[in-house]
């Protein structure tokens, strides 16, 4: 593509050139007179001084109107504009919280998923559940990235509530996607986020994704049903927008 464009490029200078030189052949076949007509034409207009301007702009004001202009040196101050709430927190996303060299595959490996028939497995064996434990270990064995402790920053996500009171939530799992830690393995402890909010807040529909803002401590939260490893202080959520 650039070199198409090089080509287009030479391509339109080259014309510019045969243009320019034409014109000049043109002014050199022309007569004396012919040259000076065509002087003449293009001579620039003199500018117009009216006989009774003053020498400066300043002497041109009347006395009233010099007291209206702003004193010699001074300047306008720029508004002072107070920075959106947002501004403050970082925007994270679910990659930004897992370290630079985890990879998913290798918590396979750290399950012995041949001491298990699979396929033939319901959810009330008790396989099932030694199966689910396992899951919640090794997903609850993972590193976090320790450089996001004492970040202010704020994340999108499903809530998974952990204790509700009517159709209110106070506190939470924040998940990637929706239905995590519900009738399935829950995600590794980097892709939860442990949410505690100073008051509940109304709350109805787990289909909703929400932002969840406050400031990060890399710790881990224990539960029945997941581990967090990170944790939202101070935090507020707002519907996804």
């Amino acid at each position: 593509m650039l070199s198409h464009l090089t080509r287009r490029l030479s391509h339109h200078s080259l014309i510019t050139i045969v243009t320019v030189a034409a014109a000049f052949v043109l002014v050199a076949c022309q007569t004396e007179e012919e040259t000076s007509v065509a002087e003449i034409a293009n001579r620039p207009a003199e500018p117009v001084v009216a006989e009774n301007a003053a020498d400066s702009t300043g002497l041109s004001l009347s006395e009233e109107e010099q007291t209206l202009e702003p004193p010699e040196g001074s300047e306008i101050a720029p508004m002072s504009v107070a920075p959106g709430d947002d501004l403050a927190f970082q925007e994270l996303s679910w990659d930004d919280l897992l370290p630079a060299d985890f990879d998913f595959n290798t918590l396979r490996e750290k399950i012995d998923l041949q001491s298990y028939e699979i396929y033939d497995l319901t959810d009330e064996d008790p396989e099932a559940q030694r199966l689910y434990s396992d899951l919640q270990s090794v997903m609850a064995d993972v590193p976090m990235v320790e450089a996001l402790d004492g970040v202010d920053a704020r994340i999108p996500g499903f809530l998974v509530p952990l204790e509700m009171a009517a159709d209110e939530v106070r506190e939470f799992f924040l998940v990637p996607y929706y239905g995590a830690c519900i009738h399935s393995p829950p995600p590794p402890a980097n892709q939860i986020v442990h949410v505690v909010l100073d008051e509940p807040v109304a709350f109805d529909n787990m289909f909703e994704p929400y932002w969840a803002k406050g400031t990060i401590d890399v710790i881990k939260t224990d539960t029945d049903i997941g581990t967090a490893g990170y944790r939202l202080n101070v935090a507020s959520i707002s519907p996804y927008e």
